[in-house]
């Protein structure tokens, strides 16, 4: 994130750092990966929460196996969204595109990052039985 701020400040107030954008994508795909972001950042990690939500609603104790496969793919689907915002900064979007997604990958990365408290948080709420 250190980096999109210093790309974006160095780009916008007349630095004399090269335009590093090859080239400027259609509109259409500004939309396209605002979506994408969307996607990735709250749709996605919704889903796959709540499908193994519903996967272990019926079991008194979850795998610790099966646990740590719902976090990753956690991780995983919400890790996408910081790469589309520096595709997002990188080729220039509109401000209202650029600036939606790099919000969303802010979001993405502060939620779902696996931080104690909320690994503890879902070990307790889908009952993973611990050694």
């Amino acid at each position: 994130m250190v980096f999109f701020v210093c790309l974006l400040v160095a780009q916008n107030f007349g630095s004399r750092i090269p335009n590093i954008s090859t080239r400027q994508l259609p509109e259409i795909w500004h939309a396209i990966l605002f979506t994408g972001a969307a996607v990735t950042a709250i749709a996605g990690p919704v889903m796959i929460r709540v499908l193994f939500a519903h996967k272990v609603r019926q079991k008194s104790r979850v795998s610790q196996a099966l646990f740590l496969t719902f976090q990753r793919r956690l991780i995983m689907v919400s890790g996408i969204t910081p790469y589309l915002a520096l595709a997002a900064v990188w080729n220039k979007f509109s401000e209202f595109h650029a600036c939606g997604i790099i919000l969303m990958a802010l979001y993405a990365v502060y939620y779902y990052f696996p931080s104690q408290k909320r690994i503890v948080h879902d070990i307790k709420m889908f009952r993973v039985a611990l050694p």
